[in-house]
């Protein structure tokens, strides 16, 4: 079990072990995606549909919601995508493919960065288990939006840290800056850590070289890449100050983009303000017990780098006050703890297993020495362990738990999605349903505004995404027929997309309405549905239809422009 690193083939035996994970993960979720048409990843609907623009130049021309987030998108992230788009792969279709070979090469190196921490291949594949659980358990690595580079970059960054290799060590840095650039400075603050090391009870400057080179190195291509980045995102201006996120019902209690007020167990594990800690698989919380047991005498038996644990646990704590100091500019504090986390605690949590493990496969061997029958204590323990190894290794793998936590948005409306393919290129939907979120996935078309888009830490973009919903709302719930034709005008909207809830004062309570910065006009709305206010788009539903199923209603602006009841005919299917 507990082989020295000394063994080269059995290395490479436990490493061919450990792809294994991200393979099986990685083609399950491929089967899944292209077993249905219209499938995709919560965050892809944000960074990857977009990206259709290399493929055909005329799609979202003049989308104020695609060249948002064309700007925000770093530029190595959109490179990838540019070449394989030169080859003729749609970029959605290849977000499809990209987490097997990320996670392939995220798990090779951690394999070996694990190795370097503590040199038995048994805890490196171990580690590369909960590794991989961590990535395909959530909506990260399988979204292929930046953050998906994360983990690649990242664990090849540690791992030639350890080896002191300048630069691949640089490299590394560089690749992160053009694919997740926010998380360079962590790297930064990894490097800096690592100037410090604690003697004789106190903290010292080192006497390695090798980490003044790469610190120094590291801040030069640190910088040049940063500064680019933010000549990029000067085209959509500052982001969004303190102040203004205290002011805003968006980032307090209830709102789209939550920060403030929110209870202990939220910053604990789900609040862009806190720590975001792993809460499923929690086997990995047994790797908080390291610190009790890298004495033991197991431990202490082979050469380790407990140390970059340590260092990488203080920077991202670091990074993590300094960000909540200075909100929003170096973006959420939650960002350099939420990833550092998913490599910190497989590897400490697989040392733990492995000292837990060895130790009772001695006392078995002890006991099968002594050939006595085990007694009822002895088996109930010898029960609890089989069923940790189980829920460690069986459970997370089962498919439709692991699909839960991906975040994939599945079309239920396929006429919905053909028939608006079949309009220009051009053509704008108008909707606060939450199917408009898919509109642009699936149909290849614009929307006006939706919640996925909503997005408000740039206040140049988000001032326009709140015109935008005002007017939606007025256009939705106006009971002045002129005042819907005018809105249609200023902004050559061509459909407008209605639930057949809409026109309940329920429906205004989702929370990137009720609670955002335009919640006094979505109030109105409620109280005058509620005194039995009828709106003009009611009465234009029956001879504008275009076409309808059980629960959405599309209608012809045109027509709603004319009020002519003649000239279109109407589709209703199902």
């Amino acid at each position: 079990m507990c082989d020295s690193i000394q063994s080269p083939l059995r290395s490479q035996l436990w490493l061919g072990m450990s792809l294994l994970s991200p393979l099986y993960f990685g083609l399950i979720s491929l089967h899944y995606t292209l077993s249905y048409p219209y499938i995709v990843q919560d965050d892809a609907r944000q960074h990857v549909v977009w990206l259709q623009r290399f493929l055909d130049p005329t799609l979202f021309s003049n989308d104020l919601i695609a060249n948002y987030f064309h700007t925000v998108a770093p530029s190595g992230y959109q490179f990838v995508y540019w070449v394989l788009a030169q080859l003729g792969i749609e970029p959605i279709v290849f977000a499809k493919f990209l987490p097997i070979g990320l996670g392939l090469i995220a798990t090779s190196y951690f394999f070996h960065l694990s190795l370097l921490v503590l040199p038995i291949p048994f805890a490196a594949w171990l580690s590369t288990v909960l590794f991989n659980q961590q990535l395909w358990l959530n909506d990260d690595l399988i979204s292929a939006t930046p953050r998906a580079f994360v983990y690649p970059i990242f664990a090849a960054f540690l791992y030639y840290l350890l080896r002191d290799s300048f630069i691949p060590c640089l490299v590394t840095i560089l690749l992160q800056g053009l694919f997740f650039p926010q998380f360079v400075l962590l790297e930064l603050a990894v490097l800096t850590v690592r100037l410090f090391e604690w003697q004789d009870r106190s903290l010292r400057l080192t006497k390695t070289r090798a980490s003044y080179l790469i610190w120094g190195g590291g801040l030069v291509v640190a910088g040049s890449v940063l500064l680019s980045f933010a000549l990029r995102l000067s085209d959509v201006g500052p982001v969004i100050t303190a102040a203004q996120m205290r002011s805003m019902p968006e980032y307090n209690v209830g709102g789209r983009n939550q920060y403030f007020g929110v209870t202990l167990f939220q910053w604990i594990f789900d609040s862009s303000s806190g720590l975001e800690l792993p809460l499923f698989p929690s086997i990995v919380w047994l790797g908080f017990a390291l610190p009790f047991l890298r004495r033991s005498s197991f431990v202490m038996r082979y050469p380790s780098h407990f140390k970059i644990l340590w260092q990488v646990l203080i920077a991202s704590l670091g990074m993590f006050s300094l960000a909540s100091l200075l909100l929003l500019k170096l973006h959420f504090p939650s960002r350099y703890t939420y990833h550092t986390w998913r490599f910190l605690l497989p590897i400490a949590t697989s040392i733990v297993l492995t000292v837990l493990l060895t130790s009772g496969w001695r006392w078995w061997r002890r006991h099968r020495i002594r050939r006595s029958q085990f007694n009822l204590r002895e088996i109930v323990l010898i029960g609890i362990a089989a069923l940790l190894i189980m829920a460690v290794t069986v459970v997370p793998a089962i498919p439709p738990l692991f699909f839960k936590f991906q975040g994939w948005h599945r079309g239920h409306v396929p006429d919905l999605y053909a028939y608006l393919s079949q309009q220009p290129k051009d053509t704008l939907i108008a909707s606060l349903a939450p199917e408009a979120d898919n509109l642009p996935a699936f149909a290849q078309r614009s929307v006006f505004v939706g919640r996925e888009f909503a997005l408000p830490h740039h206040p140049i973009y988000y001032q326009q995404i709140q015109q935008r919903l005002t007017d939606m709302l007025r256009l939705q719930y106006s009971s002045n027929l002129s005042e819907l034709q005018q809105i249609i005008t200023t902004h050559g909207i061509d459909f407008v997309l209605i639930e057949a809830q809409s026109f309940s004062p329920a429906y205004l309570w989702q929370d990137w309405l009720i609670h955002s910065s335009v919640r006094d006009l979505v109030q109105t709305i409620i109280t005058e549905l509620e005194q039995g206010r009828i709106p003009a788009l009611i009465q234009t539903i029956d001879h504008c239809s275009v076409l309808s199923t059980q629960d959405l209603t599309l209608l012809n602006a045109d027509c709603l422009q004319h009020d002519d009841r003649s000239w279109i005919d109407r589709r209703s299917i199902g």
